[in-house]
């Protein structure tokens, strides 16, 4: 474990001098993030706050469900995101192979290649936004507190990371495109900006056994809130996000072996 961890710092102090080359355009990334997700939150907050409260959600509360889908995957697609939406064009140029003739394994290698510095914006101004909230909220920053919203942060983390990976393993079967990319990452995701309770039972039901999403913030910050579940669901979902962090991260990582093991050398 201590020879991976040294050698992928190697790789993340490889990227940020690669980034440092092109400082100016670095800096700008990080500008632009800020602006486009600072008018995001602030969007949502105004609208919300006309509602007064969304099924017993009041704008603070929902501004906290967005920053904490919002920072969660501002930790996972720092480490996933790039190697995720970059397969597909290593497959078809042909650059992939060489990750099959190096000592790492694949999945490792591509996984320590890939960290992106652009998520700094994503982490300071979503880190920023949660804090905000609960502050507003009255949360307490106990000890105990604290840790609890870091695992729980964590294990969100895992989630958003777990999709990046199982939507990237659709590239070793389709060359051209992937559409799935797309649907799990940006479509599905728009229901995280609200409570799911504002949503029919199905979607309710998709959101939490099928594509774990509502795991990403509802049920953390129910947890830390104190809010109830949906009606008809189990009460211990709130506390459940590192272990289904957990599980879905395993699973994504299996799926992904999964399509290595079908994978065919386009050739190029």
């Amino acid at each position: 474990m201590r020879r991976y961890l040294k050698l992928y710092g190697i790789f993340i102090r490889t990227t940020f001098r690669r980034h440092m080359m092109y400082r100016s355009t670095f800096y700008a990334g990080i500008v632009g993030q800020w602006l486009s997700y600072g008018a995001t939150f602030a969007t949502l907050f105004i609208m919300v706050s006309k509602f007064e409260a969304l099924k017993g959600w009041s704008a603070d509360e929902v501004l906290l469900l967005y920053g904490l889908a919002t920072l969660s995957y501002a930790i996972g697609a720092a480490f996933f995101y790039t190697p995720a939406t970059d397969l597909g064009g290593k497959i078809r140029s042909g650059e992939f192979d060489g990750s099959l003739t190096r000592p790492l394994h694949p999945f490792v290698q591509e996984m320590f290649a890939g960290f992106n510095f652009g998520y700094i914006s994503h982490f300071t101004l979503s880190l920023a936004v949660v804090l905000y909230a609960l502050l507003k909220l009255e949360f307490g920053f106990s000890a105990g507190n604290v840790l609890c919203l870091s695992v729980m942060v964590l294990g969100a983390s895992l989630v958003q990371a777990a999709g990046l990976i199982a939507a990237s393993v659709m590239s070793f079967f389709t060359v051209n495109g992937n559409p799935v990319l797309d649907f799990l990452l940006f479509k599905v995701k728009e229901f995280t900006n609200y409570p799911i309770t504002v949503f029919p039972y199905a979607i309710q039901l998709i959101l939490t056994f099928l594509l774990p999403y509502a795991f990403i913030n509802f049920y953390p910050a129910s947890m830390l809130l104190g809010k109830p579940v949906p009606d008809g669901f189990p009460a211990v979902l709130p506390y459940l996000t590192p272990l289904v962090g957990i599980i879905c991260f395993s699973l994504s990582v299996l799926l992904w072996c999964f399509g290595l093991r079908h994978y065919k050398s386009t050739g190029s």
